[in-house]
């Protein structure tokens, strides 16, 4: 007969190759199973119980505790021995202190980011553009009594909320589409809505701001600019967010005005033009110092 010859494989060969295989699937899972833990705690829940991890991430209480205890060895999560919950731990910070430090973009926005919270008294942060998603980077809470926080380190859509929609805008037009596309397959947005957004990312690009109330937390209101560098690719958004019978439309409005401002400031440090829409009044009298020359200009 014709062909290749065929070479066998002895047993003994085939079931250790068959018994790698399955470790490393089984490596997988395990892996997978421990970032479900992490994602398991959020700004609404910062602390868990044994059961509420197992109930979460849909696991035994053995394997959970195992899980756990793996993660608390290496400081992922930390175990209060007096409330008998869990919470993460300084493991995460470590890491999360890599994205901060990556650039000296967040430690330069600080003080605008000071600046607006004393000139709105709401919340205010900077969220930046990881993958398709937003998130928190920086955050200083409002000092009012009742305030809202998106907490650091949550994730959002780009195709909801104020600083979502500002990204989007800033987006080259292809890029917008397949997001959008992808989010409706996946049914986390409808036909109509999509059709709407496009028409208000048109108003947001000419006005330089998005807005939002109730779109990703309900009760509240937001106004965002999106920041970008001297490529002109957006790198984040500056957000203000507060309980939306306070944050009014008319109220929203005014905090337009040292938003934007603060916006050309920051992105003026960045080497980045500053937007048609952005009133040309100088920068916000907060003395903001002017960084060095940031690695976001040698993307």
């Amino acid at each position: 007969m014709g062909g290749r010859p065929v070479t066998r494989v002895p047993s003994e060969a085939r079931s250790k190759a068959n018994g790698a295989s399955a470790d490393v699937r089984r490596g997988a899972q395990t892996v997978h199973r421990a970032i479900d833990i992490l994602e398991a705690f959020s700004a609404n829940r910062p602390s868990l119980a044994l059961a509420e991890i197992c109930e979460a991430v849909n696991l035994t209480v053995p394997t959970t505790h195992r899980l756990l205890k793996a993660l608390q060895h290496k400081e992922m999560v930390f175990w209060d021995p007096l409330s008998r919950r869990y919470s993460l731990g300084a493991g995460v910070m470590r890491l999360a202190s890599l994205i901060l430090n990556r650039d000296d973009l967040t430690a330069s926005i600080q003080p605008s980011l000071e600046y607006l919270r004393n000139e709105t008294h709401e919340t205010v942060g900077f969220h930046g553009l990881i993958d398709n998603e937003r998130v928190c980077l920086v955050e200083l809470v409002s000092p009012l009594p009742i305030r809202m926080a998106s907490g650091v380190g949550t994730a959002y859509p780009l195709y909801a909320g104020a600083a979502g929609k500002a990204l989007l805008a800033l987006m080259p037009d292809d890029q917008v589409d397949r997001l959008l596309s992808d989010a409706c397959k996946a049914k986390l947005l409808s036909v109509d809505r999509r059709k709407a957004l496009r028409r208000e990312l048109e108003q947001i690009r000419s006005t330089g701001y998005a807005t939002s109330r109730g779109e990703t937390v309900a009760g509240a209101a937001a106004i965002a600019t999106a920041v970008s560098n001297a490529s002109g690719a957006a790198v984040g958004a500056i957000n203000i967010t507060g309980p939306a019978d306070r944050m009014t439309v008319a109220k929203t409005k005014e905090f337009a005005v040292p938003l934007l401002k603060v916006t050309a400031e920051v992105m003026r440090q960045l080497g980045a033009a500053a937007s048609p829409s952005t009133p040309d009044q100088g920068a916000p009298h907060h003395e903001a110092p002017r960084s060095r020359t940031s690695p976001l200009r040698q993307r």
